[in-house]
């Protein structure tokens, strides 16, 4: 099991090529060019799902390194998020949940860091952030084809929201015969998460049972889930939005 083997692929989409979000956030840097205002869209955002990230985060994390009942601090926590984006979920978990060591956005189009360090910035114009000991930063990744000892691995908490779901979208095999959800978990833990380091992937996709066979390979397991509103129809209950929590442990 695991890699996705027994995930049914998700059919091909536009929204799961380079070039589709190439053309999106040139797009979207255009639009910030004329109004400063305009950060671009929010993923999940009308299902609250950032929010939910957010809270989570909050609630399992301690204000420092003395105690060994939570796995993340806001002092030594270093964190990177996949598929960053506009940098949103970077800027809330900075301002809003509070982890002062190293944050980074990183995503596979240029044009996606451009726009994300424009914002950043922005906000350190506008004193939103503080500079330069904001330690955040943006960069250019293809976290699926790093090299060996890869200078991006040993992150404590890993953040993925709807990356996983852009890259099932594009069900081309990549390398030795496996397609980028297949590639998906070993990636993540041979060359960005730490051992003993915490996975938080949320899709709109892929159910919980779904992300719990992907991500079913040796060394991770589910630490915590999220729950959100269950809907109902024809008969069969589920939810839009899943969130799993996965630690390292080898």
């Amino acid at each position: 099991m695991g890699m996705g083997d027994t995930v049914l692929p998700l059919n091909s989409s536009k929204l799961g090529t380079k070039e589709y979000w190439d053309k999106f956030y040139q797009l979207e840097q255009q639009n910030f060019a004329e109004n400063s205002d305009d950060e671009g869209e929010i993923w999940f955002d009308d299902a609250d799902a950032e929010d939910k990230i957010i809270d989570f985060l909050i609630e399992n994390t301690s204000s420092d390194d003395s105690t060994n009942e939570l796995p993340l601090s806001l002092k030594s926590t270093s964190v990177i998020d996949l598929g960053t984006g506009n940098g949103h979920l970077v800027f809330r978990v900075r301002s809003e949940v509070g982890f002062r060591a190293r944050l980074k956005g990183v995503d596979y189009v240029q044009s996606s860091v451009d726009f994300a360090r424009q914002i950043l910035n922005k906000k350190i114009i506008d004193g939103d952030v503080e500079d330069p000991d904001s330690n955040i930063e943006f960069e250019q990744l293809d976290f699926l084809n790093l090299p060996e000892n890869s200078e991006n691995q040993g992150w404590d908490l890993v953040l993925d929201k709807g990356t996983l779901d852009a890259i099932a979208l594009n069900i081309e095999l990549i390398r030795n015969g496996k397609s980028g959800v297949q590639l998906y978990p070993e990636a993540i833990r041979d060359k960005i998460v730490k051992l003993g380091g915490i996975v938080f992937i949320t899709s709109c996709n892929f159910t919980e049972d779904e992300l719990r066979k992907i991500m079913d390979i040796d060394g991770f397991e589910v630490w915590k889930t999220v729950k959100y509103p269950v809907f109902e129809f024809g008969g069969v209950k589920g939810q839009s939005i899943s969130s799993i929590a996965f630690r390292r442990t080898k």
